[in-house]
């Protein structure tokens, strides 16, 4: 047997009842904010579920499980419940096979920063007959890799494997401080069965996740933010690029706040995976191109600008601010700047803020006000444009993304969420969505496909009470296995809707190759194989098979109508999907 002494613990540390060491990691995942565990079935994971349901039955604390039927599925719903309610979340797999099949949405935590604890079971190892949870099954032989974290390694801020002269409550309180402080990422945490079913005293002491203490970003120093609101003042034509500034909700209201004292534009970059600004405001989106402004601040950006065409001019002064301004978790890095500042988006703009208000002359203020007026105009004239254009593709017989794009946004209350994977039609999901509040857009940051099904899942569980909407390209809904997520909609009454852009391509073997390979055989062949999928799946059937509602649209009049019918299908309790036909983009390209 393995024993747990609680001789020397720390006497500071509370005291929780608990029969197994199960008991101490469940209590405390929910001490430390997880509500929910994502779980996907396995055969040395089973003290999860007898430990929850033993919490139930003592008034324990302990996360609500969530059954899932896929491992992938399970991490990006994980992410999607983290996006919306800002607290950390977990999930468990079936050992290295479960891990393996969390897939791509490692790289989607990882990039997107996001404080999830993925965990698994491990192959026991004590002979059978030695002590609880010991080898029973022939399998176990072929589930111990030599080192099952290294799976997962590069794509964590920490892994650890569970051993037995570990405190439980401890381990898992300190992966979610690592995970929680800036910059927030994954933590994995491999669990022994022997270990995790090993015999407590009745009770143990542990730390909570707070009671360790969650490292926040700090302010900038004051003479950097005096310097950066001099810049700005200074400045004839600055701007603001940012990515992920909205990854901590209260850093909107700072940026807008920010942006329209000193009349400067915000404009998104690439890899955007959050709403960073009112899309609808009219400093939104109306800024200048990197190399025709004058005074740069990139707020949480991993790629801001793509060399060497669209960088800063000579003379530009630029700003980055991030927590890890400088990237470390990758290894290459282009770009330059006059000032790095190591916080995030809120803190830095409200210390800017403060400098630049003492420093505002009346002619300062004059100027910016023009510049506000002519920002203003330009945004109406975009509005206008993008209504034209919507009109314009709803006219067309073979359907338009556009015209599909635009009537979603119609269909949009204001706080509900949506998720963007639309990939070659984001553009146009961006122009007409219509998000102004924070916390209701988001992509993935990542270059994985097959996000959005799972996180519009975990999102809907995290925001019950409102309208959860994805927009899908048709290769990226595929990747995202979304008969284990429409399933695990309707089983968990979570219904959210999808609406699918079915061009039977995919952006990499048509248009990008295209761009390769302006006159090379493909181009002149018009022999695209490998880069269209045609015909595709029915994905209306799809969410028939996972006890949703589907249906497929082919005309323009078709559109509005199927959505509101979808809509109404998903706030009735059903998740739904409007599979949207449209042109290939090889056909796409030859009708623009």
């Amino acid at each position: 047997m393995i024993e747990t002494r609680q001789a020397g613990v720390d006497e500071r540390w509370g005291s929780y009842e608990a029969d197994e060491w199960s008991d101490a990691v469940v209590q405390s995942m929910k001490l430390g904010g997880v509500d929910r565990l994502y779980f996907v079935s396995g055969s040395e994971i089973g003290f999860y579920q007898e430990s929850i349901v033993r919490a139930h039955d003592r008034g324990w604390q302990a996360p609500r499980l969530i059954t899932m039927i896929h491992e992938s599925t399970a991490l990006n719903a994980a992410l999607g419940d983290i996006m919306v309610s800002g607290q950390p979340a977990a999930t468990a797999a079936h050992v290295d096979v479960g891990t393996l099949n969390y897939g791509a949405a490692i790289n989607t935590a990882w990039e997107g920063q996001y404080p999830v604890l993925i965990t698994a079971g491990t192959g026991p190892r004590a002979y059978t007959g030695s002590m609880p949870g010991s080898r029973d099954n022939s399998v176990q032989w072929i589930q111990e890799p030599r080192d099952q974290g290294g799976i997962i390694r590069q794509y964590t801020k920490v892994d650890h494997r569970m051993e037995h002269q570990d405190n439980p409550g401890l381990i898992v309180s300190r992966l979610l401080q690592i995970a929680m402080s800036e910059s927030k990422g994954p933590a994995y945490l491999a669990i022994p069965r022997e270990t995790a079913m090993a015999r407590l005293p009745g009770t143990t002491r542990f730390p909570t996740r707070d009671e360790l203490g969650v490292a926040r970003p700090v302010r900038p120093e004051p003479e950097d933010a005096r310097k950066v609101a001099e810049w700005l003042i200074g400045a004839s034509n600055p701007c603001f690029y940012t990515a992920q500034g909205g990854r901590n909700p209260e850093s909107v209201a700072e940026l807008v706040r920010l942006a329209e004292l000193l009349g400067v534009p915000v404009m998104d970059t690439s890899r955007v995976c959050r709403l960073n600004f009112p899309t609808t405001h009219p400093l939104f989106g109306t800024g200048p191109s990197p190399s025709n402004a004058d005074a740069i601040v990139v707020f949480e950006s991993p790629g801001p600008f793509m060399p060497p065409n669209d960088t800063p001019r000579p003379g530009t002064r630029v700003v980055v601010v991030d927590s890890d301004p400088v990237q470390s978790r990758h290894k290459t890095l282009d770009f330059q700047a006059d000032l790095w500042l190591p916080t995030a988006t809120a803190e830095a703009a409200r210390a800017i803020y403060e400098a630049a208000t003492s420093m505002l002359s009346k002619s300062d203020m004059d100027r910016i006000a023009d510049r506000r007026a002519r920002l203003e105009d330009r945004k109406r004239e975009m509005l206008a444009t993008a209504e034209t254009a919507a009109e314009r593709a709803g006219q067309r017989r073979q359907l338009h993304p556009r015209w599909v794009a635009y009537q979603l946004g119609k269909l949009l209350e204001p706080d509900a969420i949506l998720l963007d994977d639309s990939l070659s039609n984001a553009g146009f999901v961006r122009a007409h969505h219509a998000r102004s509040q924070a916390g209701t857009y988001f992509q993935s940051a990542s270059s994985a496909g097959g996000w959005g099904t799972g996180a519009a899942f975990g999102a809907k569980l995290a925001a019950p009470e409102r309208d959860v909407v994805l927009a899908s390209g048709d290769g990226y809904f595929v990747f995202g296995t979304p008969l284990a997520a429409i399933w695990a909609a309707a089983h968990h009454k979570a219904p959210f809707l999808s609406v699918v852009f079915v061009n039977r391509s995919y952006t990499t073997g048509t248009s990008a190759l295209e761009r390769t390979y302006p006159e090379g055989n493909v181009a002149r062949s018009g022999n695209y194989e490998g880069g269209l999928f045609d015909p595709p799946p029915d994905f209306a059937k799809e969410a028939e098979a996972g006890n949703g509602y589907g249906e497929t649209v082919r005309e323009p009049e078709e559109v509005e109508p199927a959505l509101r019918r979808a809509m109404q299908h998903v706030r009735n309790g059903t998740p739904a999907v409007i599979a949207a036909w449209l042109p290939t983009l090889v056909e796409e390209m030859k009708l623009r």
